[in-house]
């Protein structure tokens, strides 16, 4: 098992970036102990790979501070990376430098393809996230329709209905008006544009990939409306969705206890 901290010269962003990449190319153990050599023996060449986005207020440390992710990688012989979205939403800005969708969605993908043994195909590459992670997944999952085979999101923050159309002085549980207009531009064109999860989803569908969707959200949360709205709308358009709600609110506990069935699911045939 590998961990690697990279920071990367990011032309989306035209800045440096840091992401953290679990690796798992060992095998623990004794050497030369069989139980070791079946294990090496069963890695594979090129590895499935997850890429794992965090929420707003957090960066790429948080999922290896706060959940079993290297123990799963490990165990299922899935690379894992995790780049810093900042509070971007992981949609693409206007103003130059400011490309958060394309960086994650794209850039990083291409570049840790280049970097490590990771398996270019579409059906062993995936993207996963919660709360504004969640949103990128989803989003970022379906614009790329061509580079991502499923998607989980956890807890999303599925906010377009809430914000759209809205004016100063606008405030919420999340941000506020100047907040959103400097993270998504124009909120009278957010509904049905590229930086809206449903309308990419739309889109991936009319080119032929139906997306893949994973949802899990607790029924204490402050986001579950927002949730059950945006499984009705992608359930309309057909996408493949499955969708689970349990106790819970929007904390560590709760993703927990899907990030393990969220990777299953990824891995599942």
């Amino acid at each position: 098992m590998a961990i690697i901290k990279v920071t990367f010269a990011s032309e989306s962003l035209a800045r440096y970036i840091d992401l953290n990449v679990i690796l798992p190319v060992e095998a623990p153990g004794q050497p030369g102990a069989p139980e070791t050599l079946a294990a090496k023996a069963a890695k594979p060449e090129k590895f499935k790979t997850l890429y794992l986005l965090h929420g707003y207020g957090g960066n790429q440390e948080d999922w290896l501070t706060c959940a079993n992710i290297r123990a799963l990688a490990e165990e299922t012989n899935l690379a894992v990376v995790m780049p810093a979205g900042e509070n971007s939403f992981y949609v693409d800005g206007e103003a130059a430098g400011t490309r958060w969708g394309e960086m994650a969605g794209k850039e990083v993908v291409e570049f840790t393809r280049r970097l490590f043994p990771l398996s270019d195909r579409r059906e062993d590459t995936f993207i996963g996230g919660l709360s504004m992670g969640g949103f990128g997944a989803v989003r970022l999952g379906s614009f790329y329709h061509d580079t991502f085979g499923k998607i989980f999101s956890l807890s999303g923050a599925f906010i377009v209905d809430d914000i759209a159309g809205q004016r100063p002085g606008y405030l919420d549980g999340v941000g506020d008006y100047a907040y959103y207009a400097h993270t998504f531009g124009d909120l009278d064109q957010l509904k049905n544009s590229p930086k809206d999860p449903v309308w990419c989803v739309k889109q991936a569908i009319q080119a032929g990939h139906v997306p893949q969707i994973y949802m899990a959200c607790g029924d204490q949360d402050f986001l579950i409306r927002e949730n059950r709205s945006t499984k009705k709308q992608l359930e309309q358009m057909g996408a493949r969705l499955f969708y689970q709600e349990t106790p819970g609110i929007h904390d560590w506990k709760f993703w927990n206890q899907h990030l393990e069935p969220a990777i299953r699911w990824l891995l599942k045939n």
